[in-house]
């Protein structure tokens, strides 16, 4: 369902390289494929710019995008120039060939938005590039700026300058749930909204909400996989961190809201499979109730006739010998006619 990733991470350009601290850990590489490339990177549409270009030895051998790797170096003293080294990755190594698939550097101006050939430092070739290739690529880097500018503004940088940083959960963490209006809520790798990373929770996902690591609007949070125990960090929007309780009020609110009339109560008999069918406090799939009250197959209960709660029923249980009776939620499909 979900790609989930990382620890240690070394910026570069502002984009990220991320490495591998442990084993439980997703394994996440660079690719043209977003579904498993969570981080942004700006190189990917700088290797499509690069590809579109008539630098001479692209020209002359016609590498795809995908074939392109790339070194970046800021230049010291013309601060709006980036030096690339294109590689084509594609080109074995060998001893009659040490130089294969060296493309030779080409300077990028980002202000203008223009590649220049300047191994003739006395006649630079200004080269031509692909307008829809130029425009994707600054426009990633633009944001890519912004994004990283907002780390940089952080007043308490829960990342200590790793993005993202493990954190100890005892002590310095919180339970919290996802309660979003989208399907898929996309984590963020800096506290803005527009540093979106393909990896993602989804409602009901349990988090850990991390105590100190709060930016206006966001919440530096742990989610770990309930099977396969991996691991992602990232910002959240802060308005889609519920606790609990929170969720559960809400739940509530909204059955009563829509079921204003009296309940009536209609006998139904628990069939679940012959598998317990506990109560919830409210209907969602996270307020079960805490002393694990259940049903069995073949009681027989009176439930609400409203129409079904997330597919939830609200029901009233006497027991047979003690008489004691405990209301609450269960699973609509556990129950039929008698």
């Amino acid at each position: 369902m979900k790609l989930r990733s990382i620890m240690g991470i070394l910026l570069i350009s502002h984009s990220l390289l991320i490495s591998i601290s442990y084993a439980k850990t997703a394994t996440v590489t660079w690719s043209d494929n977003a579904a498993v490339a969570p981080v942004r990177d700006c190189r990917i549409p700088l290797r499509k710019l690069l590809a579109s270009s008539n630098q001479s030895m692209i020209a002359a051998e016609h590498p795809k995008a995908t074939d392109l790797d790339v070194l970046m170096e800021k230049h010291d003293d013309r601060k709006e120039m980036w030096f690339i080294q294109i590689i084509n990755v594609r080109q074995a190594h060998a001893d009659s060939a040490p130089g294969a698939g060296h493309y030779g550097w080409v300077v990028y101006n980002e202000k203008t938005g223009e590649l220049w050939d300047e191994r003739d430092q006395e006649h630079p070739q200004k080269l031509t590039t692909d307008p829809a290739a130029l425009e994707n690529y600054r426009m990633c880097k633009m944001q890519d700026d912004r994004c990283f500018q907002a780390n940089q503004n952080m007043t308490d940088d829960p990342t200590g300058g790793f993005y993202p940083n493990a954190f100890e959960v005892e002590g310095d963490s919180s339970v919290r749930y996802i309660a979003s209006q989208e399907k898929r809520q996309h984590l963020y790798w800096a506290p803005n909204k527009e540093c979106t990373v393909n990896a993602f929770v989804v409602n009901n996902d349990k988090i850990l909400a991390l105590s100190w690591g709060q930016q206006p609007g966001f919440i530096w949070s742990r989610y770990v996989h309930p099977v396969t125990k991996k691991i992602i960090e990232g910002w959240l929007p802060e308005e889609v961190v519920k606790t609990k309780e929170q969720i559960c009020n809400t739940a509530n609110q909204q059955a009563t809201g829509e079921n204003a009339a009296p309940i009536n109560f209609v006998i139904r008999t628990v069939s679940n499979q012959h598998q317990r069918l506990y109560f919830y406090d409210a209907p969602n799939e996270i307020c079960q109730n805490s002393t694990n009250a259940f049903l069995i197959d073949g009681d027989k209960v009176p439930a609400s006739d409203k129409p079904p709660q997330a597919g939830f029923t609200f029901v009233r249980y006497t027991h047979p010998s003690t008489q004691n009776v405990t209301s609450g939620w269960v699973h609509t499909r556990g129950l039929v006619q008698p």
